[in-house]
């Protein structure tokens, strides 16, 4: 573990906070949704609405994928490391790329599941605002800056 690149490693552990905000999210929503009655459709619940159903589908894809690229990278680099070989360039640059796509990927699933919610989202005791809030912040951080990343690449 102590020979893994800083470089992957570094911004990983920025980024896998804010997969498991995304993850804690998609969890509220799905239960915010469940219960939730739609008083500008005339009484309709949320949970039967097809339109909430793609969004929720499209967020946890989002997710996944970001998850797995992360992780995959990470577990490659390791596997590299445990046969005694070096990291080549190319995987440190993909793990780079990857990284802050999965931070970009987390953060819309997030905005798609917070737009999705409703006003009620809003209130202070709702996870769903603070996993929305909490995910902005850890974005700014120097490591999740993609354009920087991606030159690497």
């Amino acid at each position: 573990v102590y020979k893994m690149p800083w470089g992957t490693m570094h911004p990983t552990t920025i980024t896998a906070p804010i997969m498991g905000m995304a993850y804690g999210a998609y969890d509220a929503h799905v239960e915010h949704q469940g219960k939730r009655v739609r008083a500008a459709f005339a009484g309709e619940k949320s949970k039967d609405d097809p339109f909430a159903k793609v969004r929720i589908a499209e967020a946890a894809s989002d997710i996944d994928a970001g998850w797995r690229q992360l992780i995959g990278n990470v577990g490659d680099e390791y596997a590299l490391l445990q046969a005694g070989k070096e990291i080549p360039f190319e995987l440190r640059a993909r793990a780079r790329r990857d990284q802050v796509r999965a931070t970009a990927r987390a953060i819309s699933s997030i905005d798609l599941l917070f737009e999705a919610s409703g006003a009620t989202a809003l209130e202070t005791d709702k996870p769903v605002q603070r996993f929305w809030r909490d995910a902005h912040a850890g974005r700014v951080h120097a490591a999740n800056e993609p354009e920087r990343a991606y030159l690497i690449f």
